[in-house]
């Protein structure tokens, strides 16, 4: 990790995370990225949705926190900015620039609390983009309840992208539209620049939006539009502690497929708790309300009892580990 780091100067891509704000609505002292979602903070979810796609260099914008940010970020292949103020999320893709003053390739700016979005999303996300031959792509969404996320203005029904409204500063009839804003973008980046210089804090906030550089693109002729984005889920962004809950439930459903679909069982699927870093192998069962964290391995046909707790356990294939144990640590089960 450095400041500013340069690896290569396209015409790959390059990415903008935004890891600066507070997280006012989730109460609390830990910078809004890094509270833990399965083990591991916000943002690393979606570093980690980045790690398989042809980006060549990543900058993760820092604010609120920047030290602590700074700290998880530490040892990852990133460069880091610094917002000093949080003027809006304009001002914050503005504070990257100093690490992309060399960039010739296009950018995909996405924010450091959506954990959701799937490598495979924004792999198909950014061909689209490249495909369509377009100077600014956004990803939208279409939701039963779009409060609180920015409103996609077209050009009649099923037009082009002409204006991105957020919600404070909507009308009756905005404020009806369900096609939302992700918050994912994928920009060429050398309008992208130029139309930050251009965004003025004239809104219900006095922030400077990076929506507006869809207008701006709009009015300057540039070749603008949306791309839908197939499971709405992937839009969410953590905001708050119930969303954060959403998100883990989210994810715990996906994680227990994958294994599920490489030969695990889960009885009462529902109630059992795992992180991505655990690794189990085929005819694993695994009971209720189970709770399985860290580097925890369980091997072939081994059992885990009810309530059972394993925190970077090795369980060997055959074991048995009884309900309501607990293996923390470097723990062995006993072979079976």
């Amino acid at each position: 990790m450095g400041a500013c780091e340069a690896r290569g100067t396209g015409p790959g891509w390059a990415a903008v995370v935004l890891a600066a704000g507070q997280g006012t609505r989730m109460r609390s002292n830990l910078p809004k990225v890094l509270h833990p979602l399965l083990g591991r903070p916000l943002v690393l979810h979606v570093l980690t949705a980045l790690q398989d796609l042809a980006v060549d260099r990543v900058v993760v914008v820092v604010g609120h926190g920047a030290d602590a940010v700074r700290e998880v970020l530490g040892g990852l292949p990133v460069s880091v900015a610094v917002q000093e103020a949080q003027l809006g999320t304009a001002h914050a893709v503005a504070a990257a620039r100093p690490c992309l003053e060399d960039w010739r390739g296009p950018v995909l700016i996405l924010c450091g609390d959506t954990p959701l979005v799937r490598p495979e999303t924004l792999g198909a996300f950014m061909a689209a983009h490249l495909e369509g031959g377009r100077t600014l792509s956004v990803l939208t969404a279409r939701v039963a309840d779009p409060a609180g996320y920015g409103r996609i203005l077209r050009s009649g029904e099923g037009g082009r992208l002409v204006r991105i409204v957020e919600e404070r500063d909507a009308g009756a009839a905005e404020r009806a539209v369900d096609e939302i804003n992700t918050g994912i973008y994928a920009v060429e980046s050398g309008f992208l620049f130029r139309a930050l210089s251009a965004v003025r804090p004239e809104n219900a906030q006095g922030e400077y939006y990076l929506t507006d550089i869809v207008e701006i693109g709009v009015a300057s002729g540039m070749d603008v539009d949306g791309e839908p984005l197939a499971s709405a889920e992937e839009a969410l962004g953590v905001n708050s502690r119930a969303e954060l809950a959403r998100a883990e439930a989210v994810l715990l459903r996906r994680l227990r497929r994958r294994w599920m679909d490489s030969g695990v069982s889960f009885e009462l699927a529902e109630s059992v708790y795992l992180e991505p870093t655990v690794e189990l192998e085929a005819d694993v069962v695994v009971g209720p309300h189970a709770v399985l964290r860290g580097r925890t391995r369980v091997g072939a046909g081994a059992r885990i009892g009810p309530f059972a707790l394993l925190q970077d356990a090795e369980v060997p294939g055959g074991a048995e580990v009884p309900p309501f144990s607990h293996l923390v640590g470097r723990c062995r089960a006993a072979g079976g």
